[in-house]
């Protein structure tokens, strides 16, 4: 997934002409999906596969729609596993999408401290 960028830049090129609504993307983005993080957490933890699949396919979508292909990548591995009831690859997909979060929340503070 290193291969991919944080935020693909034909999606940044797409809104250079909207900028405030990308901030507010991002704004939105870095306040809301920490607590999904954490409720896909407690899915797995719960063994709640059903809940895992749903809460990873949501924010596979959003960090699709947003340009965050490393975790739109780890979301569709963890929904996969949910799917496949194999809660031992999960954890470790979550273990890859807490990482790549990460990556992305600092893209996002970086991008919004510079604009």
């Amino acid at each position: 997934m290193a291969d991919k960028e944080v935020i693909d830049s034909k999606f940044l090129a797409s809104m250079a002409t909207k900028q405030p609504f990308l901030k507010r993307m991002f704004t939105v983005f870095i306040s809301q999906e920490p607590k999904r993080i954490q409720e896909i957490k407690d899915a797995l933890k719960s063994q709640d596969v059903e809940r895992l699949r749903h809460l990873a396919h949501a924010l596979k979508g959003g960090a699709a729609t947003m340009g965050v292909e490393r975790v739109r990548d780890c979301c569709l591995e963890l929904e996969n596993a949910s799917k496949a009831e194999d809660l031992s690859a999960a954890q470790s997909h979550l273990g890859e999408l807490e990482k790549e979060m990460r990556h992305a929340y600092a893209f996002m503070f970086n991008y919004l401290a510079d604009h």
